[in-house]
């Protein structure tokens, strides 16, 4: 390991007096107890668990049947509703997210990614819950991003600072899942969501922890060295972020729930279940200070936000 000094622990007994996190990992991945989600939340309560998510990146709830205004109910905790991604929506309750895999429909996503980054301000995290289990497989890991800049050594760390990478929906298969529903979604999407540049390390403004930010799904490019370099510089970040010292993996059983950091986590949803029947759902929330978000059907794009333009490549 790169990084030898010991890490400060959070001190749980002393932070949280209304909730009780249990850490899966040291500072990462935490079980919430004492937490009823079929009933309201206290100021007290909802402001642990938004300290808690900042904290452990990713937080668990054993199985609570909650109702779909609930569950959008739990992501108001954490921030303004987002206007999510391409995927169907509740018939009842458009911010709500449902993906369904059966043996008409198999998985379509099966790769390590930072939800949406292809936004100029993407989401801060997600609320999910499973509520369709398969009988076997179906889990979902998640890996900490400030835990693998954490590692890195000091000589790779100054290498990435001040670098950018281009961001693009159209380089994952959202553009084939957008061709299918029709010419004028997919056009939509073309016209509303241009590329747009982040650095390779974000800080997460609540955390404070430096976090890499690339993906396998979204990042097309790093900007302002020879493609070469740029091309190998990605491959090792993608790979060095899959190491089991930042990984959780978590087994669903139904009516589980997480909520997730987006800002300082990647995701895997497992898709060795197929043929069998699985059913996520899912509320997307935006930071703070977000415009508010549309409510859109499964063909529409979302609301546009305002993308960052992408220079041209520097050359070297």
């Amino acid at each position: 390991m790169a990084n030898t000094k010991p890490l400060k622990l959070i001190n749980i007994a002393k932070r949280y007096k209304h909730i009780k996190p249990v850490p899966r990992m040291p500072n990462f991945a935490a079980w919430i107890e004492g937490v009823d989600l079929t009933r309201p939340l206290s100021k007290p309560v909802q402001a642990e668990l938004r300290q808690a998510l900042f904290d452990f990146e990713v937080i668990f709830f054993k199985p609570q049947v909650i109702t779909p205004d609930q569950h959008i109910a739990l992501a108001n905790v954490f921030g303004p509703l987002s206007s999510g991604s391409y995927f169907e929506r509740h018939p009842t309750s458009p911010n709500l997210e449902v993906i369904t895999s059966d043996p008409d429909r198999p998985p379509s996503i099966d790769n390590w990614h930072t939800d949406i980054s292809w936004k100029a301000r993407p989401p801060l995290g997600t609320a999910i819950q499973i509520t369709v289990t398969p009988p076997a497989g179906g889990n979902t890991c998640w890996i900490s991003t400030s835990k693998a800049y954490d590692w890195l050594s000091l000589g790779m760390k100054k290498y990435l600072e001040g670098l950018t990478a281009v961001h693009s929906w159209e380089v994952s298969g959202f553009r084939e899942a957008l061709g299918k529903i029709g010419d004028e979604a997919l056009v939509a999407a073309i016209k509303a969501f241009k590329p747009v540049v982040h650095p390779v390390v974000r800080i997460n403004p609540d955390s404070q922890r430096k976090c890499i930010y690339v993906n396998s799904d979204f990042t097309r490019n790093i900007q302002g060295v020879d493609r070469h370099e740029a091309a190998g510089i990605l491959r090792f970040l993608l790979e060095w972020m899959k190491k089991p010292e930042f990984m959780v993996h978590h087994q669903w059983e139904a009516h589980g729930i997480a909520i997730w950091d987006n800002r300082s986590t990647q995701h895997y949803a497992v898709a060795d279940y197929w043929p069998h029947h699985r059913v996520n759902q899912r509320v997307t929330f935006d930071e703070p200070g977000a415009a508010p978000a549309a409510a859109p059907g499964a063909a529409n794009a979302p609301a546009p936000a305002a993308p960052a333009a992408v220079p041209a490549p520097a050359a070297k």
